[in-house]
C-alpha cells in the first residue's frame, strides 16, 4: 500500500498574482492519493474571501486561518501567529511544510525546525519596494538557511540565494508552468469577444500587460512608448489586466500622455484566459522578475512577446527566437521593438509560434506537478 504523506502548505494570499497562481496550479494537480495538502493561510480578515481561497474551498482542501493583523494597534499578531501556527504543526502529526513568501518562511521555519517536520520553501523573488519589505527579505533570505529544501523559480534568485551562503545544494530550480493545451477555436472566439467588449476594432493593434499594477512592473513604460508609437501614427490600443497599489498612478499618467479610450484597464480577472486572446502583443516591461506565469499563459496562447531581460526571463525565452527582449526601463526601446513587430508580420507568426511550442515542451504543468512532488519525496525520505 502507498503512503500517503501529510503536508501543511502555507502561504499569504493577499491578491491572485503569482504565488498563488503556481499553488493553484500545483493544488489543482496534485497526486491527493500520495499526499494530503492542509492549508494554512495567513490573511487579513478584513480583506474577505479571495478568489484563491474560494478555488481551494471548492477543491476541498483542509484550510486554517492564521490572521497576521487584527487592525490597527494589534501589537500582538507576531507573537498570535507564532503560538497558532506552532499548536497547528504540533497537532497535524505533517510530514511536511512547504512555505512560500518571506512571511511564512519567517514565520513557520524556525517552528518546524524546532519541531524537527522537514521544510520546503518556494522562494518567488524578492521586491524591495520600501525599507519595510527590504528587511523582511533580508530576514527571509537568513531564515531560509535553516530550509531543507528550496525551489528557486528561476536561476537569478538561486544566484541571489547562493549569495547569501545559502547551500547550492539545499536549491533545486523549477520553473514555473501552466495549463499548454489551447483549444484555438475557443481562442479565436475569446479574441472576438474580449475586443469587441473592450471596444476594439480590427484596425487596432492591441499592447497587453497582465500582472500587479506595482513599481517594480515597470508599467509606465509600457504606456511611455505607446506615447511614441502614437505620436508616430500607429493605431495602438493598450489593455492592461490586474490591479495594484499604482492604478491610480498609471491612469494619471495615461491621461498626461492624451490617452482616452486607448488604454483600457479591466482591473482583476480570474478567466485571463479569456482576455489574452484580444492582445496582438503582450509586452512585460518588468524591473525584476522570477518565472512570471502571466508570459507563459500569453506563449502558450501564441501571442508575440516582448519583455524586459530581467530575473527568470531570460531563461524562458531566446531573444529573436520566442519573442524579443529589452534592456529594463526603456520606452524608447520598448517602443522600436513594437514598431518592428507592427511593420512584420510573419516575425510576429514566428516568434508566437516558436514560444508556442516552448512553452507545450518546457513549461508543461503537468511535468511541473510531478517535479514538486518529487521534491516532496526526497526530502521526507
Amino acid at each position: 500500500m502507498t503512503l500517503k504523506y501529510r503536508i501543511a502548505y502555507l502561504l499569504t494570499p493577499v491578491e491572485f498574482g503569482g504565488p498563488e497562481k503556481v499553488s493553484l496550479n500545483f493544488l489543482r494537480n496534485v497526486d491527493r492519493h500520495r499526499f494530503e495538502i492542509h492549508l494554512v493561510l495567513l490573511f487579513r480578515p478584513w480583506e474577505g474571501d479571495s478568489y484563491f481561497l474560494k478555488e481551494i474551498k471548492k477543491a476541498a482542501f483542509p484550510i486554517y486561518k492564521v490572521p497576521v493583523s487584527m487592525g490597527q494597534g494589534d501589537h500582538l499578531w507576531l507573537i498570535r501567529c507564532f503560538t497558532m501556527i506552532r499548536s497547528l504543526l504540533m497537532k497535524g502529526r505533517f510530514d511536511l511544510v512547504h512555505t512560500h513568501g518571506y512571511f511564512a518562511d519567517i514565520i513557520t521555519i524556525p517552528i518546524a525546525k524546532l519541531l524537527r517536520i522537514r521544510i520546503i520553501s518556494t522562494c518567488h523573488g524578492f521586491a524591495s519596494n520600501d525599507r519595510k519589505l527590504k528587511l523582511y527579505n533580508l530576514i527571509d533570505r537568513i531564515v531560509l538557511r535553516f530550509s531543507d529544501k528550496i525551489i528557486a523559480v528561476s536561476k537569478e534568485i538561486k544566484n541571489d540565494l547562493l549569495k547569501y551562503r545559502i547551500k547550492e545544494s539545499r536549491i533545486e530550480v523549477i520553473l514555473n508552468a501552466v495549463k499548454t493545451d489551447i483549444d484555438k477555436d475557443v481562442l479565436l472566439q475569446n479574441r472576438q469577444k474580449s475586443r469587441h467588449f473592450c471596444g476594439f476594432s480590427g484596425k487596432d493593434f492591441v499592447l497587453g500587460y497582465v500582472g500587479r499594477l506595482s513599481q517594480e512592473k515597470g508599467i509606465k513604460y509600457l504606456i511611455d512608448a505607446s506615447k511614441i508609437l502614437k505620436a508616430l501614427g500607429l493605431p495602438i490600443k493598450v489593455l492592461i489586466i490586474g490591479k495594484g497599489p499604482i492604478k491610480r498612478e498609471l491612469l494619471d499618467i495615461s491621461e498626461k500622455n492624451g490617452f482616452g479610450s486607448e488604454v483600457v484597464f479591466l482591473g482583476f480577472r480570474n478567466d485571463v484566459h479569456r482576455w489574452i486572446p484580444a492582445i496582438d502583443i503582450f509586452v512585460l516591461p518588468s524591473l525584476t522578475e522570477g518565472t512570471p506565469i502571466a508570459l507563459l499563459e500569453a506563449m502558450a496562447h501564441g501571442i508575440p512577446l516582448i519583455a524586459s531581460a530581467v530575473g527568470g526571463v531570460p531563461e524562458i525565452i531566446e531573444s529573436g527566437r520566442e519573442g524579443i527582449l529589452v534592456s529594463s526601463g526603456n520606452p524608447e526601446e520598448i517602443a522600436e521593438k513594437i514598431r518592428t513587430l507592427y511593420n512584420d508580420r510573419s516575425l510576429r507568426e514566428k516568434l508566437a509560434s516558436a514560444a508556442q511550442n516552448k512553452v507545450k515542451s518546457t513549461f508543461d504543468i503537468k511535468k511541473w506537478t510531478k517535479q514538486i512532488e518529487a521534491e516532496y519525496l526526497k526530502t521526507i525520505e
